[in-house]
């Protein structure tokens, strides 16, 4: 669905002129608004990981650890929504499929390294990179997410689908 520029500034209340001043394009605002709203969830996901790294015992399980990781994230579906409407964009349009590479998030390999903390608190350890480990879980929980609307138990799906990219990509350590 294609919002116009005119129904964009009518309801924020600016001109063509104000918008064109700062987006090229809708497509450039809506770039720019996924940009702002993909940092704050990978700092809150990033905060909820430190938040349970720092916590001297961990949660019962694996499952119950990741179910307050997704406590943290925002419950809103506008924003994925949005990246859905990006995504597709991207697998025709090359500007905003660079615009919206993965690889370039400094967040992915910090992530990563965290996820991978994560697991060892509970005895796993990843059998792949950190960055790829980060991109397949962020994957699954995009790709919960995205199916929610119709999803009667979204909640769940999302949990088990985390979890279990976790526990799929992650062999047991000798010691937990």
């Amino acid at each position: 669905m294609r919002q116009s520029v005119e129904a964009i500034c009518a309801r924020a209340g600016y001109t063509r002129g104000a918008f064109y001043s700062n987006f090229g394009t809708v497509d450039d605002l809506y770039l720019a608004l996924h940009h702002e709203q993909a940092a704050s969830v990978w700092e809150r996901l990033l905060a909820a990981l430190d938040a349970q790294l720092d916590t001297p015992t961990p949660e019962s399980s694996l499952e119950a650890g990741v179910e307050r990781l997704l406590e943290a994230l925002p419950p809103a579906r506008e924003w994925y929504a949005l990246r859905a409407v990006l995504l597709a964009r991207a697998s025709s349009d090359s500007a905003v499929a660079q615009s919206m590479q993965i690889d370039q998030n400094p967040f992915v390999e910090e992530l990563g390294r965290r996820f991978e903390a994560f697991a060892a608190v509970y005895g796993r350890a990843p059998v792949v990179d950190a960055a790829p480990f980060a991109k397949a879980i962020v994957a699954a929980h995009t790709g919960a997410v995205g199916q929610a609307p119709v999803d009667s138990d979204a909640a769940r799906t999302q949990l088990l689908v985390v979890a279990g990219v976790i526990l799929g990509l992650t062999v047991p350590t000798a010691t937990r």
